[in-house]
């Protein structure tokens, strides 16, 4: 067997104990070429069949696979009889786009959400607030490099808000209150005259209102931008920044850490402004993106 055929193996049932054991992966989705694909298997219908007839649940098991180039998180879902979000939250996914054909999964025999303790994310903060009335089981299982505290929901689903956050990006509104005075699109330049793309959004807010990050990310640059004055800018996951100008104030520093909805600063009319406003923008790998396209309708 060879060393990158080894991955860790977890069983963990009501008992208090707790086995980590080596274990040679999934190497084949065929049930007639690898018994251990078979075997997660037959322990994922026992789990269901026990689940409808109200038994208590088998053990659950932990293994790992690596994808094939061709695989998508829907396809694997399917293939392990498991839902997309009992795979996502165990691997630590918080986007379909952050699924990586390269990165090896751990596959569970049991359906249901995988919530690390550890970690610094507002979509995993989102979803374990919206379990709080749910039973769970604690469990420590290898992730990242690292034993980790994870609370295992058995059978449950993504909320329907959380799920559509994960299948597309969506961003949390950047001001409490969203009233656009200039769009993105194509305008007369308020200075030049000259008609070209205004690559953000502008919203009215008078100076010291709150500016909050938009999502999760690590702080890009702060200072003066050009036109902009004051400004922040934010790096996102899977090549996403957002821009804040003509701000007041800058509350954070740059390459700190930042969470969805976290008062990043305040905001102002520095820079080349015609009165106090917020401009607001979300690049994709550094092309703009049109802001109303991506920020949630609901706020936070």
């Amino acid at each position: 067997m060879s060393v990158k055929a080894v991955c860790f193996l977890l069983i963990f049932s009501f008992f208090p104990f707790l086995l980590v054991a080596e274990y040679p992966e999934i190497q084949s989705t065929s049930a007639y070429k690898d018994p251990i694909f078979k075997q997660q298997q037959k322990e994922t219908e026992t789990w269901y069949l026990h689940n409808v007839r109200g038994l208590p649940p088998p053990p659950l098991t932990i293994y790992c696979y690596k994808p094939s180039p061709e695989d998508s998180l829907i396809q694997l879902a399917a293939t392990f009889n498991l839902t997309i979000d009992t795979i996502a939250t165990l691997n630590m996914l918080q986007n379909i786009n952050d699924f990586d054909p390269d990165r090896t999964l751990l596959i569970p025999s049991s359906p249901g959400l995988f919530i690390p303790q550890d970690h610094s994310s507002s979509w995993f903060d989102n979803l374990e607030k919206s379990l709080h009335n749910q039973d769970f089981q604690s469990i420590a299982l290898p992730l990242e490099k690292q034993l980790q505290n994870i609370h295992y929901y058995p059978g449950e689903y993504l909320p329907a808000d959380i799920r559509s956050r994960f299948v597309r990006h969506i961003f949390l509104p950047p001001l409490d209150k969203l009233y656009i005075t200039s769009p993105y699109g194509y305008r007369d330049h308020p200075f030049t005259g000259k008609w070209e793309l205004h690559i953000g959004t502008d919203y009215r807010a008078a100076i010291g209102t709150n500016v909050k990050s938009c999502g999760d990310g690590e702080i890009l640059f702060t200072g003066e931008l050009d036109d902009y004055g004051k400004s922040i800018i934010i790096q996102h996951r899977n090549g996403y920044t957002s821009t804040y100008g003509h701000l007041s104030s800058i509350l954070v520093r740059r390459g700190g850490d930042v969470l969805e909805g976290d008062i990043i600063g305040k905001s102002g009319n520095t820079g080349y402004s015609t009165g106090p406003h917020l401009h607001f923008e979300i690049r994709k790998n550094g092309l703009p993106q049109n802001p109303e396209n991506l920020l949630s309708k609901s706020g936070k």
